[in-house]
């Protein structure tokens, strides 16, 4: 992205054909700038953008003047993003065996996590979701997403996880959302028949159309994935009134860049949105380079067919167009370890999906927790990542622990692409946003 990007104190712009776009970090305030004030703002790049800067003289120019009094406004609608300690959202492993054997699997390369386990014990796992939801005030909110391996070859633990929730939620006025994650291959009859009256957000991981999908996401006898994925997402709109949503997701690196590819083909399938994930793993600048310019040409389009119904079918956008929208700051890039943990399917507590099998991340085992491990994630990530200074820093909230940590050796020390890619796609929602909010 070759962009115009320029920054004072906590004021950054980026010059459009359409006028200049400026966004106050701290306040989430996007405006209109004049050039006069643009042009006593400095250059910056998306790499660096988390740099402190010097200020810029203000003694005898009013459009300096004008920035420096848009940077100390304090913009009373703007809520904190501070998580205290108190878990509202769970991720479930239903399973740690899967049908498929995904290029760039992240769960053991085969969906074990190094330690495969056919079921997760139901038995075991319902007196935990009691022991949570016993410690949320009535009122509150209560988020459950089931992930495998893949959790359709067990889809019975999910309608009784669902159900025993549910009775245990409704007389207290909890609200609760429940997410599925899924290849989409085994949408049999009987899975279509335990989920029709279950009000779930399903998301379908989807590479593409055939020629890359069955490349990157092979079944383990190497046979075609993609006719099966593509039947199940057809089976399950038939549930379509009765879901939540149904979405697809993708993974994109130097092995699969075909994004705008990808999203011409996921608009076909009729689906609520879409998710274009950069691969955790890759290290290629310039696979990010060309990711960031294809989510450009992606925005473009779906501005150009429909605005912000189409843009926000994006996921990536739809969430700092909500974050814009609700003045509610990003403090955490998730809540690992303070609103969220992950039960694996030997019902052992982690603080992320993605460090299932490691000892040392285990902070549990079914309803104990250990509270010494658990006090390291307390304080903000934003804080705990050194994100003080960065313009991005609350649209983004620190950034992602794991790929912080598989790029860097350090969960707290930030992973450069990872910041670059962020900023990128924050600055072209800003963009959007201004021009919608313009219409």
């Amino acid at each position: 992205m070759h962009l115009n990007l320029r920054r004072f104190e906590d004021i950054i712009a980026v010059q459009t054909p359409e006028g200049i776009v400026a966004y106050h970090a701290r306040n989430l305030e996007v405006a209109e700038l004049s050039l006069e004030a643009y042009q006593h703002m400095r250059e910056i790049t998306l790499r660096n953008g988390a740099i402190p800067l010097p200020p810029t003289d203000t003694e005898n120019n009013e459009a300096a003047k004008s920035l420096q009094a848009w940077h100390q406004e304090e913009n009373s609608d703007v809520k904190s993003g501070r998580l205290d300690f108190g878990v509202k959202s769970l991720t479930i492993n239903i399973t740690q065996i899967c049908n498929l054997k995904c290029t760039y699997c992240a769960a053991g390369g085969d969906g074990t996590y190094g330690d495969p386990v056919n079921r997760l014990n139901v038995e075991k796992t319902l007196p935990q979701l009691k022991f949570f939801l016993e410690n949320l005030k009535d009122g509150s909110s209560f988020n459950i997403s089931f992930v495998g391996g893949e959790p359709l070859l067990y889809p019975e633990a999910m309608r009784v996880i669902y159900d025993y929730v549910l009775a245990e939620a409704t007389p207290r006025n909890i609200r609760c959302k429940f997410m599925i994650t899924t290849n989409g291959t085994l949408v049999s009859d009987r899975v279509l028949e335990l989920l029709k009256d279950m009000k779930v957000h399903i998301t379908v991981s989807l590479d593409g159309d055939q020629k890359i999908n069955d490349r990157v996401r092979p079944s383990k006898d190497g046979r075609s994935s993609t006719a099966l994925t593509l039947e199940g997402i057809k089976k399950l709109l038939t549930l379509k009134p009765s879901l939540a949503s149904i979405g697809v997701t993708g993974v994109y690196s130097s092995a699969n860049l075909n994004i705008v590819e990808s999203y011409d083909f996921f608009k076909s399938l009729s689906v609520d949105w879409y998710e274009f994930n950069f691969s955790y793993s890759e290290k290629d600048p310039q696979a990010q380079v060309s990711y960031l310019q294809q989510m450009e040409q992606i925005a473009k389009s779906a501005w150009q067919l429909g605005q912000e119904t189409e843009l926000r079918k994006i996921k990536a956008f739809n969430l700092y167009f909500q974050t814009l929208d609700s003045q509610q700051r990003i403090e955490n890039f998730c809540g690992a370890g303070k609103s969220f943990l992950m039960i694996d399917a030997k019902n052992q507590l982690y603080t992320c999906p993605w460090v299932v099998g490691e000892k040392d991340e285990i902070v549990g085992l079914g309803t104990s927790l250990d509270k010494t491990k658990l006090e390291k994630y307390q304080k903000p990530l934003i804080e705990l990542n050194n994100c003080k200074t960065c313009w991005a820093r609350f649209l983004c909230g620190g950034g992602c622990m794991y790929i912080h940590r598989e790029h860097t050796g350090d969960k707290h020390k930030k992973d450069v692409l990872f910041c670059e890619r962020t900023r990128g796609l924050i600055l072209l929602a800003i963009m959007y946003y201004k021009k919608a909010r313009a219409e």
